[in-house]
């Protein structure tokens, strides 16, 4: 099932290179990372729905929205967030040192995604919500 999903979630993203490249290619930067924020707030509220279990109480089965919701939506967001920031830089680089500067955006993103966001989500979760590791 993981591949599935995994496989599902490509082929998202490769449909949203593919949009990108055919309508939003020649649109301003600004304008379409306004959408892909608009997108991730609709993908949250989606996600508050699931786990409201509201999906259970209009006929739609579990996996089937969280495919379409975390899997599908993210990967096109996803596509609209990274290609417009990676277009524009490949712009504005200065010639030869245009793999320095992908190098340094994807490691950037990485240690956003990988360290920066965990270390946040665990504050919030101690802070706000209560809940620590040492919680069962």
């Amino acid at each position: 099932m993981f591949a599935m999903i995994t496989l599902i979630g490509q082929v998202c993203a490769v449909i949203g290179v593919v949009l990108y490249e055919k309508f939003l290619k020649e649109t301003e930067v600004r304008s379409v990372l306004f959408w892909n924020v608009i997108l991730a707030i609709v993908g949250a509220g989606l996600s508050y729905c699931f786990a409201m279990r509201w999906n259970l109480e209009i006929g739609i089965s579990d996996i089937f929205f969280l495919v379409f919701t975390d899997v599908v939506f993210g990967a096109i967001a996803v596509s609209f967030g990274v290609l417009p920031i990676m277009a524009l830089f490949a712009k504005i680089t200065p010639k030869r040192i245009e793999g320095t500067m992908f190098a340094f955006l994807t490691g950037t993103s990485n240690f956003d995604q990988g360290v920066l966001q965990p270390m946040m989500g665990a504050w919030v979760n101690s802070q706000f919500v209560g809940v620590n590791k040492n919680d069962q």
